[in-house]
């Protein structure tokens, strides 16, 4: 974004939230804006305001793949637009950061309107052609014309250079990354480390981590593309942990696939798989269509070497069909020819053969050196040596060992090679078979040996990884022994300040809960007892009805929000850890649950349970309600029962409470610690839906894990830990 302040002048609130803007502190800036728009009284105020915020939601919207955030940007320019019309320069702002949402928006011909349009009406006079020239450049990149795109964006460094004034730090980093940008499309490694290690340098100095991620995820590739894997590692590594600071999603994944890429190619099998179930689990959301391709590919590849043939086929099945939804012939061809080497190998010579007619089909049409064009016409070697045709064999041999040469793939070489001997020894030519057999050894020691080098690698990236791991933790220990500067530390006073500030949310929410809101209740309560009253003379059997379903929701409604407020008031405040003995908690416990106790002809036994140094309230509070649970969740004819266990692992104790109820149905585990969630009617089970979301929150709060293990029909056992 263009700092305002340079070309129109703003106040301190302003200033502050284009710094935390600039820094990517998108939450805090949001929060200032917010408040400097309430409090802003003239147009202009307000129109940087809309501005700003429209700026932010534009970050967020772009971070995030949100596009509602982006409307909503665009919303507050057109906005900030007409409330700041009289002001050339700041129009001329606003309607460069609508260029760039309309781009993100993926309205490309939107988004150049607006963009040539601003260049024109600049005429090369202001700061903001050179901004407008990086638009265009983004603009033709979308289109796919890195030609154009390449052109815009040298004439914008032809701009700085006829005006070295504008030279700033934020138009040079604008201009490194685009260049950086496009020269990766295009793979020029060299161009993409000129461009990418004065980006890296210039966003350390002055904060900008948006281009400091950017500069060092290329920086990442090109050690990649050189097969330096560890400084390349430390690099992606690096930019996913900022990336992730400022919720910049689109960067984390690009990070984690690449990744996994890096495992794939350091034989990790395991690592890299992880990365890329990562990447589909938590970024699909945002994943391109040929991005899905990839890394469904790539997973075949995987499983192909690892020898799983039936899911190898089906992650090339699925990118065969991402690739066919999207209309990516290239794609399809090369998916094809992938789907064809895994039927050779699982022995289905037919399917190989009509997979084999389609790739070729397709990278015929296509014209030119498309990838996968090797794999296919080894598959078509293989075929025809299946069928006898030795000489129809050997001329495809050649050409894919050709092809794949050309294409750098050594292994597709090995196999031509393997094919070529086979063909030979077909034709009893056992001479230049032996030859080829030859190549073959040297060329599988050259792989071999590349394996081991690179495993080695791998292993040098685990210790690394490790050592960086043991250094944080060293430093974080000696970090607690600094009480002293860290109660003085920023960090210290952002959280105290949040804290009063939930204290006090708190507080007015206790307030709303027990006053507030019981009061309206307790008038609907007693007005319609006394209506009741007046006219139950009067009153049919239906009108009866009614009155008893207006006094079950006034009660239901209080129980409701008792139970809320005593959710919400858990663990707020600073707490005393005090000696424990959990015998005398679960007696306390039974104590409170007498009646029902009684009333079920419950039993509820014991082992001998440890002290702890925990909190006695909360304690009795979660073995009341996980006791009650299993009162009330019991089997018809059977008297509950309870067993309460405790087993010492590590430095935390696991406690089991068991019952012998109704169970929880599988599909139900997952839910049933989330407030409000009820799986039975309250006509068959009374309560709020409250009660095991205050337990998880309890256990939570004490520092431990809660979940429950159950048969449907069997009882219920609910498993958790507390700190020893």
């Amino acid at each position: 974004m263009t700092q305002l302040h340079s070309s129109y002048p703003t106040s301190e609130i302003w200033q502050e939230v284009e710094t935390l803007l600039l820094q990517r502190s998108l939450k805090k800036a949001l929060k200032i804006t917010e408040l400097g728009l309430q409090q802003a009284f003239s147009d202009t105020e307000k129109a940087i305001g809309l501005f700003l915020k429209g700026s932010i939601l534009h970050v967020a919207g772009r971070y995030q793949g949100n596009r509602g955030l982006l409307e909503d940007a665009l919303t507050h320019l057109r906005d900030a637009l007409e409330l700041g019309a009289t002001q050339l320069d700041f129009c001329q702002l606003v309607q460069l950061e609508q260029g760039y949402v309309w781009l993100y928006l993926q309205s490309d011909d939107t988004a150049l309107a607006h963009f040539e349009t601003l260049f024109q009406a600049t005429s090369e006079k202001k700061p903001i052609a050179f901004r407008a020239l990086i638009g265009i450049s983004y603009v033709w990149e979308s289109k796919n014309d890195f030609q154009k795109a390449l052109g815009t964006v040298r004439a914008a460094g032809e701009l700085l250079k006829k005006h070295p004034q504008w030279s700033s730090d934020a138009n040079l980093l604008e201009l490194y990354r685009q260049l950086a940008h496009l020269h990766l499309k295009r793979q020029e490694y060299a161009k993409i480390a000129e461009y990418s290690q004065p980006m890296l340098e210039i966003s350390r100095r002055i904060g900008t981590i948006e281009y400091e991620v950017t500069a060092l995820c290329n920086l990442a590739i090109v050690h990649s593309f050189n097969s330096e894997y560890l400084p390349s590692m430390q690099f992606f590594l690096e930019s996913d942990e900022k990336s992730r600071r400022i919720g910049f999603r689109y960067n984390s994944a690009n990070c984690t696939i690449n990744i996994g890429t890096i495992y794939a190619q350091l034989y990790n099998y395991e690592q890299a798989l992880e990365k890329y179930r990562m990447v589909l689990t938590d970024y699909r959301d945002i994943l391109s269509d040929s991005r899905l391709m990839a890394i469904n590919n790539n997973i075949g590849n995987i499983y192909f070497m690892m020898e799983d043939l039936p899911l190898s086929l089906a992650y090339f099945e699925e990118c065969l069909r991402l690739a066919q939804v999207a209309g990516n012939r290239q794609m399809t061809a090369y998916a094809l020819a992938q789907m064809g080497r895994n039927y050779l190998a699982m022995g289905d010579a037919d399917k190989a053969f009509d997979t084999g007619k389609k790739s070729a089909d397709l990278m015929n049409e296509l014209g030119r050196m498309v990838n996968g064009k090797q794999i296919n016409l080894l598959n078509s070697a293989h075929l025809q040596l299946l069928f006898g045709n030795t000489t129809t064999a050997y001329r495809f041999a050649l050409q894919g060992i050709a092809v794949a040469r050309r294409m750098r793939d050594v292994i597709s070489e090995l196999r031509g090679l393997k094919l070529l001997s086979d063909i030979l020894k077909k034709e009893k030519d056992y001479r230049r078979a032996l030859r080829c057999q030859a190549i073959v050894s040297q060329l599988r020691d050259e792989i071999a040996k590349t394996q081991r080098n690179r495993q080695m690698i791998d292993l040098e990236i685990k210790y690394s990884l490790r050592d960086k791991r043991r250094r944080i933790e060293e430093l974080t220990k000696e970090n607690r022994y600094q009480g002293q500067l860290l109660e003085q530390s920023k960090q210290i006073a952002k959280q105290n300040e949040e804290l009063q500030q939930a204290n006090e949310e708190l507080r007015q929410f206790a307030y709303i809960t027990s006053h507030d809101l019981k009061e309206p209740l307790r008038m609907i309560g007693s007005f319609t007892q006394i209506i009741h009253n007046q006219f139950k003379a009067k009153m049919d059997d239906n009108n009866k009805i009614y009155f008893q379903y207006i006094n079950e929701g006034v009660t239901r409604m209080n129980s409701l929000l008792d139970a809320l407020l005593q959710y919400a008031t858990i663990g707020k405040a600073e707490i005393e850890r005090e000696s424990v003995k959990l015998d005398n908690v679960v007696q306390l416990a039974c104590q409170n649950l007498h009646v029902k106790i009684q009333e079920t002809e419950a039993h509820v036994e014991a082992d001998k349970l440890p002290t702890l140094l925990s909190v006695s309230s909360l304690l009795i509070q979660l073995f009341q309600n996980l006791i009650g649970n299993a009162i009330k969740f019991r089997r018809e004819a059977f008297a509950p029962v309870v067993l309460i266990s405790a087993e010492l692992q590590g430095d935390e104790y696991l406690i089991r409470v068991q019952d012998n109820g109704i169970g929880i149905q599988p599909e139900h585990r997952d839910r049933i610690f989330v407030i409000f969630q009820r799986l039975h009617t309250r006509q068959k089970y009374e309560g709020t839906g409250i009660g095991l979301a205050i337990c998880y929150k309890i256990v939570q709060r004490l520092g431990g894990r809660i979940w429950v293990e159950s048969e449907d029909g069997f009882g219920s056992t609910f498993c958790f830990t507390l700190p020893k």
